[in-house]
């Protein structure tokens, strides 16, 4: 049975679609069965990985609309070795046409049932916000991998995330923090490591001990639609993330 962990955090900017991207590679590239699945409508996921929105038959928007089908009809394999669940801008409507289905945030669970056997890691990323798409990431998670930007207003989103888990727990009571990332770290800047430390003394042993850094390879990446572990996989950003799978095999493994 595979580990599904969902990446969340309510404010934008803060690597999430970066760090889903990053680890799921270095985890395929090790061996691991790896599926990646885009629940933004902006799709950076999808185009991150070379996938034009555009082009696509199935996607993501079908899943949440034919969960009885499972997954594997939107399921493509990318040039990477990942496996994606696509979104595409068609997603944007979905939350008015999903609202008035009986039990809607757990579609994306139901769909999971019988992939989850499939695969040794399943990351999840939903949309900067706590909508239809995030509660099914979450309904549907054993883990959420929260990337904390290392800026204040990035800590002080915590709280409102933390009380949707519990609230969450209702539907899923097995869901955990399972891990808070500190990422576009600029450890020349008191800024910086004053928040990396309230961090670690407020959440403890949650917090990973990887710091992922500000890293110009990092933001060109998605451009040319490569992960940064093959686009540059010698520069800073990715040796990071190589350093956090270690510690994601460590806890998850």
């Amino acid at each position: 049975m595979g580990h599904v962990l969902a990446l969340a955090m309510q404010k934008g900017g803060v690597g999430k679609t970066t760090t889903t991207l990053s680890l799921g590679f270095v985890l395929a590239e090790r061996g691991r069965r790896v599926l990646l699945i885009d629940l933004d409508p902006q799709a950076n996921l999808t185009q991150g990985l070379g996938v034009d929105p555009s082009a696509l038959e199935y996607g993501v928007y079908e899943v949440l609309l034919n969960p009885e089908r499972g997954t594997a009809f939107a399921t493509v394999t990318t040039s990477s070795g990942l496996d994606l669940i696509p979104s595409s801008l068609d997603l944007a409507g979905a939350e008015l046409e999903l609202a008035g289905k009986v039990g809607r945030e757990l579609l994306l669970r139901k769909a999971l049932r019988e992939t989850r056997t499939q695969y040794d890691y399943i990351l999840l990323d939903p949309p900067p916000s706590l909508g239809l798409f995030s509660l099914n990431a979450l309904a549907a998670a054993d883990a959420v991998l929260v990337p904390m930007q290392m800026h204040a207003y990035a800590l002080k989103a915590m709280p409102q995330l933390e009380q949707t888990i519990e609230l969450v727990r209702e539907i899923q009571p097995s869901l955990v923090i399972g891990g808070i990332v500190c990422t576009l770290a600029d450890r020349r800047t008191n800024l910086s490591l004053q928040i990396e430390q309230q961090v670690r003394e407020q959440y403890g042993d949650l917090v990973f001990t990887t710091v992922i850094p500000i890293n110009v390879k990092l933001a060109e990446a998605p451009t040319v639609g490569m992960p940064i572990g093959s686009y540059a996989p010698h520069s800073a950003g990715a040796l990071a993330y190589a350093a956090l799978a270690d510690e994601l095999e460590a806890r998850y493994g």
